[in-house]
């Protein structure tokens, strides 16, 4: 996968040891280091994602946000950039859309701030089409970017039809 050079980079820019991991209990932090080497060899290992299996308790716990989750969502938006395939683009989308909408809505902004720096991985994903799933999470995130009303209301003109029922 081609992401994987931009998912070690961008693994590179956080402090992963300075972060407790969702996967702490009371009496034992664990910190976070452990989150980007699981994302890389989930990559690695050319099986079908399950970010979940990966990001579950550990960038957030159902749908509490805990702190590696910021950092989590760069190490997905590096994935995508890739342009995995389809299935893997659906799951990193999922994973996108609980960072993105936690509870803690001060952690929830910040990594819908880093989405906002992959505005046209979602348009691209939108515009591909390739299953209807995938393309209404794409929408669905920029949905959440006030910014975007204008254009994704054009976008939507154009592709709507392609998208769940529920979005057209």
């Amino acid at each position: 996968m081609r992401s994987l050079e931009l998912v070690r980079i961008e693994a590179g820019l956080h402090d992963w040891a300075a972060m407790e991991c969702g996967c702490s209990w009371p009496g034992r932090r664990n910190s976070a280091e452990h989150l980007p080497a699981g994302f890389i060899a989930m990559l690695e290992s050319g099986a079908p994602l399950s970010v979940d299996d990966w990001a579950e308790n550990h960038a957030y716990i159902q749908s509490n946000l805990m702190e590696p989750a910021v950092a989590a969502t760069s190490l997905v938006v590096a994935a995508l950039a890739g342009r995995p395939p389809v299935a893997d683009r659906h799951e990193l989308l999922s994973a996108l859309s609980i960072l993105t909408s936690g509870e803690q809505e001060e952690i929830a902004d910040a990594c819908l701030d880093v989405v906002r720096g992959a505005t046209w991985i979602l348009y691209e994903e939108l515009a591909a089409g390739e299953q209807v799933g995938t393309s209404g999470l794409a929408y669905e995130l920029l949905m959440f970017m006030d910014e975007q009303d204008g254009r994704l209301a054009a976008y939507h003109h154009v592709y709507g039809p392609s998208l769940p029922p529920h979005l057209r």
